[in-house]
């Protein structure tokens, strides 16, 4: 995928829209803007393409109010678990959307909505302009492969939409003139769209290994069928009795091999550090070079999260209620430590993080770093690890690619479903091995279809804290009011902050949208 952005620059030549509402933007002719008739004309033209369709992955086309800060803010502040940082009570618009006070008139919300689109709407002219595409242009291989993966994305980007907000556009056509104003979409037209590319995608894509490292795959559309099974289960205006078995029959090819070959990486923290990356656990993995001032191919998500103490900006901090909850088992893992994904997960006082003999917070020890930064110990203080690169400490860019969806969800999502449909036997073995690989934890206790739903919502926790899923896990599973309450939200109500409003810049050019 790395290799892929060096298509980059001849694929912004392409005829985009921007947004889903820009007329000024359709109604400009650009003077080296390329025609239908000169551009795909061949393999390469259709790659470019392509490349341009995967640039607005995570919003990362607009780099600060997009990838850096408007996704992190808007997925990451909304968990109970999350606390704003230091730095936070710099940026009103990050302490509105912790507080649940912001509005439809946010600029985070207008970026993701726009990005989103606009990735949306390069996938859909490749879909399009790649299968009007002679057999004397492209081979039938290539041609397959390339819709797979434009498929692939436009389902990922209305998946993406419908998990944040409320109601969006469903668009599977390229945009024109008389299809650039278009009504709101059901939450049930938007999932069956959704279900439908995943499943087409399925069918036409290669499994990992045979493609590029960071493009879609077989694994990837079925892995995000499956996923999107479950979240639409969970969904009160849309969810259906077959829902869970439907996600049982996406993700069994994952399971069983046939879609690929995927295994837990035994080295839970090296899968979030960079030093090992396209692993054999990552499904589908957003890619960053070698870090450059590019903004669509580096990061410095690092510097958002990392605390003073280790030279990050202070964006962010864990409560001291996750600490609390991973450690609730007790310290039962092989080696005599607590569950060890939370040492993967976190920094807080502890005396894992008090070795001299092996300091783990950036070469040194928690009371090395939080002397220094804060004269005291901080303990009642806790700091996220994910994300961070292990190595000397720069906030500059990085390469550290960030993994969007890996083997160990599938597991737990499939456990998940698997115990939904009556096959709770069938999934206390996956959740046992995802114990034992990830936290060398000994297998789980009980046996009911109920204890294994708890241990489930456990599991997740342990395994996937700030990779984007313990907000939308908490709504599908109807315990938002519950956390939030817990975790001292007073500022949020289920009813009114599940999804965010339909930003108002859409509403206001949108002539479909009463």
């Amino acid at each position: 995928m790395k290799n892929i952005y060096k298509l980059f620059i001849a694929s912004c030549l392409l005829i985009v829209v921007t947004s889903c509402n820009d007329d000024e933007f359709l109604q400009q002719q650009s003077p080296d803007q390329l025609t239908s008739d000169s551009f795909w004309r061949n393999l390469e033209d259709a790659q470019s393409g392509l490349t341009a369709a995967y640039s607005e992955l995570e919003s990362r086309s607009n780099f600060w109010d997009g990838w850096q800060e408007g996704r992190s803010v808007v997925e990451y502040f909304r968990s109970d678990y999350s606390l704003p940082g230091p730095d936070a009570s710099n940026y009103a618009h990050w302490m509105s959307i912790f507080n649940f006070n912001y509005t439809n008139g946010h600029t985070f919300l207008d970026v993701l909505w726009t990005t989103n689109y606009r990735g949306l709407n390069y996938a859909n002219q490749v879909i399009t302009k790649v299968g009007e595409m002679t057999s004397e242009q492209i081979s039938d291989a290539d041609k397959q492969q390339i819709i797979g993966e434009a498929t692939f994305l436009r389902g990922y980007y209305h998946f993406k939409l419908l998990t944040l907000y409320e109601q969006i556009i469903v668009k599977t056509e390229m945009v024109s003139q008389e299809t650039l104003d278009q009504p709101l979409s059901t939450r049930q037209e938007a999932w069956t769209a959704i279900i439908e590319d995943f499943q087409n995608a399925a069918n036409m894509l290669d499994v990992v290994g045979n493609v590029e490292a960071g493009r879609a795959t077989k694994g990837a559309a079925l892995a995000y069928l499956g996923k999107a099974y479950m979240y639409k289960a969970g969904d009160v205006t849309s969810a259906e009795a077959d829902d869970f078995q439907n996600a049982v029959n996406a993700f069994q090819p994952i399971i069983n091999g046939s879609a690929g070959s995927y295994a837990l990486e035994p080295d839970f923290l090296s899968i979030f550090n960079g030093e090992n990356e396209n692993n054999q656990e990552s499904i589908f993995e957003l890619q960053f070079k070698s870090g450059d001032a590019t903004s669509w191919n580096a990061t410095r998500l690092h510097a958002f999260i990392g605390d003073w103490s280790i030279g990050g900006w202070g964006g962010i901090e864990a409560t001291l209620g996750l600490v609390d909850t991973m450690k609730s088992e007790g310290m039962i893992a092989s080696n005599g430590l607590y569950d060890n994904r939370l040492y993967g997960s976190v920094y807080f006082r502890d005396d894992f993080f008090n070795d001299l003999n092996d300091p783990q917070m950036q070469g040194y020890t928690w009371d090395e770093l939080m002397d220094w930064q804060y004269e005291s110990t901080n303990e009642g203080k806790a700091y996220y690890r994910k994300w961070l690169p292990n190595y000397v400490w720069n906030n500059s860019y990085v390469g550290v690619n960030v993994v969007l969806m890996r083997y160990a969800d599938v597991m737990l999502m499939y456990a998940e479903a698997l115990n939904e449909t009556g096959a709770t036997s069938q999934a206390i073995p996956l959740i046992n091995e995802v114990r034992a690989t990830h936290g060398l934890m000994p297998a789980m206790t009980g046996t009911s279809q109920e204890e294994v739903k708890q241990q489930i919502i456990h599991e997740r926790t342990m395994e996937l804290t700030l990779e984007s899923v313990r907000f939308f896990d908490l709504r599908r599973w109807g315990m938002l009011d519950q956390a939030m309450t817990a975790a001292g939200r007073s500022g949020f109500s289920a009813a009114n902050h599940s999804y965010l409003p339909v930003p108002l810049s859409e509403i206001q050019a949108n002539s479909a949208i009463n």
